[in-house]
């Protein structure tokens, strides 16, 4: 089966990681291609190398940030090239552009992941998704139960499937702490808080920087990840004397190394799905503090890490201090290793996709 993943852009991020796991492992690899929407092929392998190895299986649409009607006629030029029988989107702009590709490409499939709900609290997106739900055949895949609840909520859809995220249990396992630590240039004597997101709005990362005064001086904290705000973070850490315990790493290509470093992972987002950067600390053994949005709540237990509130300062404070004392290692990782397995949940979406089929 032929099938042709649909993402906005090539940044890396959890659904794109998300999207490339599963154009990898899947039983259709041989036979599945990846579309961005926005950027061009050499622009993605230049921010996210990884990619070079299946450069191939890359389209990129160089999409301008508007409606585009052109996109159309090239995903359907696509499709008829490569023989695609389900096109699967990943978010709200791809999933737009695919529905409308299938209503001039009706032999093809439509399977859409719901990564998160926050985005139908407007108005606008609520209609859109609700009126090219009626126009097309769309198959919903929930990645976590509390998102297939909030999707119901506010479009009144019923998800036909809810499949955890999963993530590549080889590639993240825990590496010597010192060894980590030395190739990424983090002090070796300090206690490390970490947060592996984009730095964009909403993720928590200006909460995390103002609460460090707060403190011991022996704590502070690593970014992994690149984005709009990072000028404003640096200048927010400056303003506050605490630059020099903020460490900014940029985009990680071995995210191992990231998780290995740290002593605590901390993502205090406003809105999530099921974070892969959850996942992934979590399988190298790291105990997880993060706000209890979306399907956080569905992997994290008391044992593997403290939940707090959005919003909630002197929560996150307290949190992030007994967090510390808590015992880390394989213990939390045997817990994702029972849940998040990449492998099952390829085997999964395949035996969806197959569901469609017959």
């Amino acid at each position: 089966m032929n099938v042709l993943h649909l993402v906005q852009h090539f940044k890396i991020g959890g659904l794109e990681k998300m999207a490339v796991t599963l154009m990898q492992k899947s039983q259709f690899a041989s036979t599945s291609i990846i579309v961005s929407l926005e950027g061009n092929e050499q622009e993605a392998v230049s921010e996210w190398p990884a990619l070079a190895l299946f450069e191939q299986k890359l389209i990129s649409l160089d999409k301008a940030p508007r409606f585009d009607l052109s996109i159309i006629k090239k995903l359907t030029e696509i499709i008829k090239t490569h023989e695609i029988k389900v096109i699967h989107s990943h978010h709200i702009g791809p999933m737009l552009y695919a529905s409308l590709a299938c209503l001039t490409n009706t032999q093809v499939k439509h399977v859409s992941t719901i990564h998160d709900a926050w985005y139908l609290k407007s108005f606008k997106q609520r209609l859109i998704t609700k009126t090219l739900n009626k126009l097309t055949k769309i198959h919903w895949v929930a990645d976590a139960q509390v998102v297939a609840n909030e999707f119901y909520n506010e479009t009144a859809i019923t998800a036909d499937k809810t499949i955890l995220n999963g993530i590549d249990l080889q590639q993240f396992n825990h590496i010597n702490e010192a060894t980590a630590r030395l190739k990424l240039d983090l002090p070796a004597d300090k206690k490390l808080i970490g947060c592996s997101a984009r730095l964009e709005p909403g993720k928590g990362h200006l909460d995390l920087i103002k609460l460090l005064p707060l403190l011991p001086k022996d704590i502070e904290l690593v970014f992994a990840g690149n984005g709009s705000l990072r000028f404003s973070l640096l200048s927010a850490a400056v303003s506050l004397g605490v630059v020099e315990r903020v460490h900014f790493l940029g985009n990680v290509q071995h995210m191992q190394l990231f998780y290995s470093a740290i002593n605590v992972m901390c993502l205090y987002s406003q809105r999530e799905g099921l974070p892969l950067s959850i996942l992934e600390s979590m399988a190298c053994g790291k105990v997880i503090v993060a706000t209890d949005v979306g399907g956080i709540s569905e992997v994290v237990t008391e044992e593997q890490g403290i939940l707090v509130k959005p919003n909630d300062s002197f929560g996150l404070k307290i949190a992030l201090l007994k967090a510390l004392d808590m015992k880390y290692g394989l213990c939390i990782r045997e817990h994702i290793l029972a849940i998040a397995d990449a492998n099952k949940m390829s085997e999964a979406y395949d035996h969806f996709y197959n569901g469609l089929a017959s």
